[in-house]
């Protein structure tokens, strides 16, 4: 079934390009803010959510595309629609030469609020965490 795509763009506020890289783009930086954990084996990412002790959530992620310094794009394993993604895009703003980080998800319609929801709290997450 075709999901609807959800965009959600975050200033941030940080002028470098290659902190942020990493922090959208490596198993340790995607492990400050969209999971507690992330392992990369070849092109699959492994996210897991959870604390040492409890129940643990487990998703596996194909990296579908990159383009350094610009975007990151994967597809969850687990996911129906063969056509989504997940994007963690950097576009510079030129009024303040910060940078701002544009998401790109897909959920089904009665979803969207939820997948909102859900990013804007990594976001924030993401801010609280490393000052960007």
């Amino acid at each position: 079934m075709r999901k609807t795509k959800v965009t959600i763009e975050r200033p941030l506020r940080s002028r470098s390009e290659s902190i942020i890289w990493k922090l959208i783009s490596t198993p340790s930086g995607l492990s400050r803010w969209i999971a507690e954990q992330v392992k990369q084996d070849g092109d699959v990412l492994v996210f897991t959510w959870g604390k040492p002790g409890q129940v643990y959530e487990t998703r596996r992620a194909q990296i579908l595309k990159t383009a350094k310094n610009k975007f990151f794009r994967f597809h969850w394993e687990d996911e129906d629609d063969p056509e989504a993604y997940t994007e963690l895009a950097m576009t510079k703003l030129g009024v303040t030469d910060e940078f701002a980080l544009c998401i790109t998800d897909f959920s089904e319609p009665d979803d969207i609020d939820t997948i909102t929801y859900m990013w804007n709290h990594d976001l924030d997450r993401l801010q609280h965490k490393t000052g960007v």
